[in-house]
C-alpha cells in the first residue's frame, strides 16, 4: 500500500510555540499530520456540518480509536486549549473527549487559508512515507499508550525542539471508554476513492466560490469606475462655463464694491470659483487624462523636495514636522510632473487629517525583486476606517467626518497610479494612515 492510498491530504496545521520555561515564546512552527483517507468523510461531516446526534458521535470516537495522527491532533488541540487556561489537564483522556472537542471545533478548525495549507512538496512526500511506517507501527500498540509515543510523530512532522505540548502528552493515558458502544455498530468507514471525491468536491466548491466572488467584485468595479468617468466628464463641461462666468462678473463688480465688506464678499465668490474650478479639473483629469510624458532615471529625491520646497512655511506655522528618508541615488522611470502631483495630493491629505502639531514620514524605495517604486506617506493624523479606505478613491466620496478630504484629490491620484501601470492603497495605522503609491521600476 502506498502513502498516497494511506492518506488523502494534510489536517490544518498545528502551531507550536517552544517558550523554554519563560513568558515569551522564543520559537514557532508549523506542524502538519497526514489525513488518514478513511477518516476523511468523517472529518468532511464535521466540516460541512453540526451534526451532534449519538450515532454521529459514535461514529467519530471509532475513528479517533483507529487513527494515530487524527488522535494526536486532536489531543495537540486539547492540550493547547489548557494551556490557555481552560481547565488541568486529566490524567486520562476518552475517545468521549477528544470527539466532544470535534463537536465543538469542527467547523472552525478548517477556516481560511490553513483548509488547503501543506509542506512543501518534497518534504511532504516524505514525510507521508514516514507517516506510514509509524501509522502501522501504532496499530501494533495499545490504544491507552498512543500518546506516550507520541514524540516519534512530532520527530517526522520535523519538530526539532522539546515544546511544552509534546511533554503534557508524556502524561496522558488514552482510554476507549465507549468501546464496547463503537463495536456494536459495524465500522463501516467508506472507501478511499468515495473519501477522495468528497474532499475534492468540497475543494473544488470552495475555490469555485472564492473565484466567482473575485471575478464579479472585479467586473462590478471596473464598470462603476466607467460609469464615474462618464458622468465626470459630463458634468465637467456642463459647469465649468457658467462658473467661470460667475467668476469673471465677481472679479468685475470688486472694482465698483461699496465698500470693504461688499468687496471681500465678492472676493470670497471668487475664491470659491476658482476651489470649484480645481475640482472640476480633478474630475476632467480622472475621466480623460492626458498621456504621461516618461522620463528614464529621473532623481526621486529631486522631485519630492520640489514638491516640499512651496509647503514648508505652511507646515512650519502648523507645526507639522516632515521626515524624508530617500536616498540620494535613487532613480525612478515615470512621468516626473504627474508623481510630483501624485506626492502633493498625498502630502496635503496628511496635512488635512492632522490639522495642527503632527508628523508625516516620507519614503521611497527600489523594490528589486518586485521590480518597483515604493513611495509611502505615513501622517499622524485622525486615522482612516477600513471601509473610509476601500472607497478613498471614488471621486464622489468624502471621507470629512474622518478628518480627510478624500475624493478628487485622491482619485486623481489613483488615475496616475493607473496610468504608471501602477497602485495606490490607504493602510489604516495603529496611529494616523499610511499610503502606498508603487509603479514599475523600469517603465517601457
Amino acid at each position: 500500500m502506498s502513502s498516497a492510498d494511506l492518506f488523502a491530504g494534510w489536517l490544518p496545521p498545528i502551531v507550536i510555540q517552544d517558550d523554554d520555561g519563560t513568558a515569551n515564546p522564543t520559537h514557532e512552527e508549523r506542524i502538519w499530520l497526514p489525513m488518514r483517507s478513511s477518516s476523511s468523510a468523517t472529518l468532511l461531516h464535521a466540516l460541512v456540518s453540526r451534526d451532534t446526534s449519538a450515532t454521529f458521535r459514535r461514529k467519530l470516537r471509532n475513528t479517533l480509536h483507529h487513527d494515530p495522527a487524527l488522535c494526536l491532533f486532536t489531543a495537540a488541540k486539547l492540550v493547547q486549549e489548557h494551556e490557555r487556561g481552560w481547565r488541568p489537564i486529566a490524567g486520562r483522556w476518552t475517545t468521549k473527549q477528544l470527539a466532544d472537542w470535534w463537536i465543538r471545533h469542527g467547523t472552525e478548525v478548517w477556516e481560511g487559508a490553513a483548509f488547503l495549507s501543506c509542506p512543501d512538496t518534497e518534504t511532504g512526500e516524505q514525510q507521508l512515507q514516514r507517516f506510514m511506517r509509524l501509522d502501522q507501527h501504532f496499530q501494533t500498540l495499545p490504544f491507552s499508550r498512543w500518546l506516550m509515543e507520541s514524540d516519534l510523530w512530532w520527530k517526522a512532522a520535523g519538530l526539532h525542539r522539546r515544546a511544552s505540548i509534546c511533554q503534557s502528552m508524556h502524561s496522558i493515558r488514552l482510554i476507549d471508554s465507549d468501546r464496547a458502544d463503537s463495536t456494536s455498530v459495524p465500522n463501516k468507514h467508506p472507501s478511499n476513492q468515495d473519501a477522495h471525491e468528497a474532499f475534492g468536491k468540497v475543494t473544488g466548491m470552495v475555490m469555485e466560490r472564492q473565484r466567482l466572488q473575485s471575478e464579479f467584485s472585479d467586473s462590478l468595479e471596473i464598470v462603476r469606475r466607467d460609469l464615474a468617468k462618464q458622468l465626470a466628464y459630463g458634468l465637467s463641461h456642463e459647469i465649468n462655463n457658467p462658473l467661470a462666468n460667475i467668476a469673471t462678473r465677481a472679479q468685475g463688480l470688486i472694482a465698483s464694491a461699496s465698500g470693504p465688506q461688499q468687496a471681500e464678499s465678492l472676493q470670497r465668490i471668487v475664491d470659491q470659483s476658482y476651489r470649484a474650478h480645481a475640482m472640476i479639473a480633478d474630475l476632467m483629469f480622472y475621466a480623460h487624462p492626458p498621456e504621461p510624458q516618461m522620463v528614464s532615471s529621473f532623481p526621486a529625491k529631486q522631485v519630492v523636495n520640489d514638491v516640499l520646497d512651496p509647503m514648508r512655511s505652511t507646515l512650519q506655522r502648523d507645526e507639522i514636522v516632515v521626515d524624508v528618508h530617500i536616498p540620494s541615488s535613487l532613480k525612478c522611470d515615470g512621468d516626473p510632473d504627474m508623481l510630483s502631483e501624485a506626492i502633493r495630493a498625498l502630502i496635503h491629505n496628511a496635512v488635512e487629517s492632522i490639522g495642527v502639531d503632527g508628523k508625516i514620514v516620507l519614503s521611497m524605495e527600489a523594490d528589486t525583486d518586485a521590480k518597483q517604486c515604493l513611495l509611502r506617506i505615513s501622517d499622524s493624523g485622525q486615522g482612516l476606517t477600513p471601509e473610509d479606505a476601500a472607497r478613498a478613491f471614488d471621486p464622489y466620496f468624502s471621507g470629512r467626518e474622518a478628518g480627510r478630504g478624500l475624493g478628487l484629490s485622491l482619485c486623481r491620484v489613483h488615475r496616475i497610479a493607473e496610468l504608471h501601470g501602477g497602485s495606490i492603497q490607504l493602510h489604516p495605522a495603529l496611529i494616523g494612515c499610511v499610503a502606498e503609491l508603487t509603479w514599475p521600476l523600469h517603465l517601457g
